[in-house]
């Protein structure tokens, strides 16, 4: 039986995707949706640089977290009937390779899941970098960068880098594009210079639709990242239903690639 705070919760969701989209009846703007959704992923705290930023997206994850849990009932609702779009087939993400590490860095960090995310990074982790233990290295906690240069050198950005208590492991995502002359090794080099300086091991994984002869890299495909999409939300809970559905949905998107 539906109560009152249920369908006021339905009522929240609509008018919530009806903004994104999200819903049959409402037209999609593809574009307006892509800047919203990217605008988004910018709220979540990949990377606080001091205190004042750190409280107000506390805030706005708060905030976040408690609508996650009042349209649960709803968005089920919503997902039998058919309403709910897949989001990533209309955000415009489109093979672009900066993108698509911008929403996975987001989808993974703990702030946007919570023990979902962990465990969507730590499947893939354990896949890609197999004897560590990851799922307590993470546990831990762990910060996520996008686009960094671990020496400083403009030339030698790195799409991702999870940094843990004890590692510091590079991810470099292909798509369309090829490698550079020499890419893996000037990166791997770096990672590892930047490593030692910190006093943390460092790994370099390449996340593409094909492999490398570079000795010292660890391959991982998108069919891996999808694998590790639906390891994370077997193991979640129905209360985490709209966080499983996006994560879900990811991985069955980047699995084209």
């Amino acid at each position: 039986m539906v109560g009152k705070n249920d369908i006021a919760a339905k009522e929240d969701l609509i008018d919530f995707f009806a903004s994104y989209g999200a819903v049959h009846t409402v037209n999609i703007n593809a574009i307006d949706l892509s800047q919203k959704l990217t605008a988004f992923f910018n709220e979540i705290p990949i990377l606080i640089t001091d205190s004042k930023r750190a409280e107000k997206r506390a805030r706005a994850a708060t905030d976040l977290s408690n609508f996650f849990h009042a349209v649960q009932t709803p968005l089920k609702i919503e997902i039998e009937c058919g309403g709910f779009l897949d989001i990533w087939s209309i955000v415009g993400l489109n093979g672009y390779e900066v993108r698509t590490a911008r929403v996975l860095a987001g989808l993974w960090n703990y702030d946007f899941g919570g023990r979902v995310s962990r465990a969507f990074i730590t499947s893939y982790l354990e896949g890609a970098i197999p004897k560590q233990n990851w799922e307590d290295e993470l546990r831990r906690g762990y910060k996520i960068y996008t686009e960094v240069n671990p020496l400083g050198d403009e030339a030698d950005r790195v799409d991702l880098i999870v940094e843990t208590d004890k590692f510091l492991v590079g991810i470099e995502i292909k798509i369309r594009a090829g490698l550079g002359e020499r890419q893996l090794e000037r990166y791997a080099l770096a990672l590892n210079a930047r490593a030692t300086h910190i006093g943390k091991c460092s790994f370099l994984i390449l996340l593409a639709p094909y492999k490398t002869e570079d000795s010292g890299i660890y391959l991982s495909t998108w069919k891996d990242v999808a694998a590790s999409a639906r390891s994370a939300i077997s193991c979640s809970s129905d209360n985490q239903a709209i966080v499983n559905h996006i994560i879900n949905r990811f991985g069955d998107y980047v699995s084209k690639h």
